[in-house]
């Protein structure tokens, strides 16, 4: 079969033996599981860092932006190259599972460094920032890519990786609710006066934590690669497995923009109970409100992906939240109570997006499989973490540009342009970033029904390949 020729689908009408495999309970609930550890980390980095360098370490918020944003340049290299490594290890535990396992005591001790590293070298806190924050990222990158990627090896169902991402962003949102409601909390705590000693001892405490459970990912979780050459690919096969996934680039595009508005939203958030409302004492409340909201509605979600084109789940999600935000930046709102219940219905409908990225990604293996006759999880689920990250990372980096040229500053009264600054980077900013994602997603060319044939079609090629 020719690299640019599809797989022709029309004959592949019976299905084959290995749509009847079945991930157990067990495999299914210990990987998605696992998502509560590693957004412990990255939950801590998007929602505090940022306030840690400002307001703890009183650095200029430009200059903490962009701390936070240069190493996205890195990612741009790391990423990518980490999706490679893995598309061509082999080892007895398979080609994504020793990299979660060792990676996980690097990660713990890389975000204890980045909030510790400020206090060692007090005479040089930028760079300590951006060499630890660079780090941190590195051991992220090394063992989220090859967890993502298991994704895909673990069944062909869509369904099924539906489920899987539904347990897995709850998973993940339960970790953003702990991270929410107990970083500010347990660093008063820990630090007793001292919030650069109390952010270490947290971090310390969230690193063992998210160590256990890249342990618990390691032994529940097994890999199938029926679908998959035992060849290697080569750079030039992985170049044409790009070029034509469609599905692929339109997605990441989809999930690029939402991303950019959620982290300039979600990091703008606490500014404006902060300053605007004028209730700093509710910050990690009505943020963690927010998320419980999303964890609430992720299994809503999956259940009505069952029956609903993904596509169509994510519009809705998409497009219920650009609306909420828009209500909130239009109707003024101050008071806790209001803040809260809006925060609530935000995450509610909000949670939709998040699981339909993580339940259409694995997909977008085959579909690049089909359409250029070779197969590499590692780029895709690497490419995708760069554009994760990245979207972070230049919202986060955008906020904190935005914050200095709006004249915002640490621990004082704001000016009244400062206070409509944030809050329009708070909900209009992210409202009009939803809205754009939904016209992206709309040319997604996959559904469940397309997904079945290509998988059919792919069984039994390598069926007659391994016969012959």
């Amino acid at each position: 079969m020719s690299e640019s020729k599809p797989l022709d689908l029309t004959l592949q009408a019976n299905p084959t033996p290995n749509d009847a495999k079945r991930v157990s309970w067990i495999t299914t609930v210990g990987y998605g599981s696992g998502d509560f550890g590693f957004n412990l980390y990255f939950a801590g980095l998007n929602l505090y860092l940022l306030y840690y360098y400002t307001d703890i370490l009183n650095i200029d918020p430009a200059v903490a932006g962009l701390i936070i944003m240069l190493p996205v340049i890195w990612d741009g290299i790391s990423d990518p190259l980490m999706g490679w490594i893995v598309t061509r290890t082999r080892s007895r535990f398979g080609k994504f599972r020793p990299y979660i396992l060792f990676g996980a005591p690097f990660m713990g001790l890389s975000f204890v460094g980045m909030f510790a590293a400020p206090i060692w070298f007090p005479d040089h806190v930028v760079v300590a920032c951006l060499v630890t924050h660079t780090i941190f990222r590195t051991a992220y990158t090394v063992a989220s890519v090859p967890y993502s990627s298991l994704a895909a090896a673990l069944t062909h169902d869509s369904q099924e990786r539906g489920t899987m991402a539904g347990i897995r962003m709850i998973a993940a949102m339960i970790g953003g609710i702990v991270t929410a409601a107990t970083m500010l909390e347990l660093a008063r705590y820990f630090g007793n006066g001292d919030m650069r000693q109390g952010f270490v001892q947290v971090a310390i405490v969230y690193g063992l934590l998210s160590s256990a459970m890249m342990v618990i990912i390691f032994l529940t979780t097994s890999q199938e690669v029926s679908l998959v050459s035992s060849k290697t690919v080569t750079s030039r096969q992985t170049l044409s497995f790009l070029r034509h996934n469609r599905a692929f680039w339109i997605l990441c595009g989809a999930s690029l923009v939402g991303v950019i508005g959620s982290a300039i939203g979600g990091k703008s958030i606490v500014y404006y109970i902060n300053y605007y409302a004028g209730h700093p004492e509710s910050v990690s409340d009505v943020m963690s409100i927010g998320i419980l909201g999303a964890g609430i509605g992720i299994p809503i979600w999956t259940v009505v992906a069952r029956h609903l084109s993904k596509r169509w789940v994510w519009v809705i999600g998409a497009s219920g939240a650009s609306l909420l935000n828009l209500a909130l930046f239009l109707f003024d709102v101050k008071d806790v109570s209001t803040l809260s219940a809006l925060a609530f219905c935000n995450g509610l409908i909000g949670g939709a997006v998040a699981v339909m990225f993580w339940s259409m990604l694995p997909d977008t293996v085959e579909y690049g499989q089909w359409r250029s006759g070779v197969r590499d999880d590692g780029i895709v689920f690497g490419l995708s973490q760069l554009i994760s990250k990245a979207g972070s990372g230049l919202g986060v980096g955008m906020i904190g540009l935005l914050l200095s040229a709006i004249g915002y500053n640490a621990g004082i009264e704001q000016s009244a342009a400062t206070l409509q600054g944030i809050r329009a980077s708070a909900f209009l900013i992210p409202a009009a970033a939803s809205a754009l994602s939904v016209l992206v997603i709309l040319f997604y060319p996959l559904d469940a029904q397309l997904h079945a044939q290509i998988v059919r079609g792919l069984a039994r090629q390598n069926l007659s390949t391994t016969n012959n």
